[in-house]
């Protein structure tokens, strides 16, 4: 667990983006773990606004698309991309990356790098550089579940 503020830091200084978040997937619906601490989100609000507003893999194409076949999803431009769900809009975000934890061939939990306030363009490189990053925390995430 104490990596995962080192994976996150990473991560942010690859894309520039400050928000940034792990959640496991437990009971088909998304876990909220831990956050980077933004002004734009606080960790506290983040859990409470999971918790009212519960994200469930099933109303979620993107997920479904993830855990069907890990990979990672982008969404550029979150206003204009059909594949963006209501979650995307009620905590802000523009732009989206999520990358895919897995454990023997199956989807454990997803790391999130949201883009609030301004668009973000995730290019290749960088998306390339971020999943090698998840994968050399791998062990980040052994520990949870």
């Amino acid at each position: 667990m104490e990596q995962l503020p080192l994976l996150f830091e990473e991560l942010g200084r690859l894309t520039g983006v400050a928000d940034i978040a792990y959640h496991e997937i437990i009971d088909g619906h998304l876990n909220p773990v831990l956050k980077t601490k933004t002004d734009h989100l606080g960790i506290e609000k983040w859990k409470q606004t999971h918790a009212e507003n519960p994200v469930y893999i099933e109303n979620d194409r993107l997920l479904q698309s993830i855990i069907a076949r890990p990979h990672t999803a982008v969404v550029q431009d979150v206003k204009n991309d059909p594949r963006s769900v209501d979650e995307f809009f009620l905590f802000g975000i523009d732009s989206i990356m999520i990358l895919p934890v897995v454990k023997e061939a199956k989807v454990e939990g997803i790391v999130v790098v949201a883009s609030i306030g301004q668009l973000h363009h995730f290019d290749k490189e960088e998306i390339q550089h971020a999943e090698r990053l998840v994968e050399q925390y791998r062990s980040a995430f052994q520990i949870l579940g």
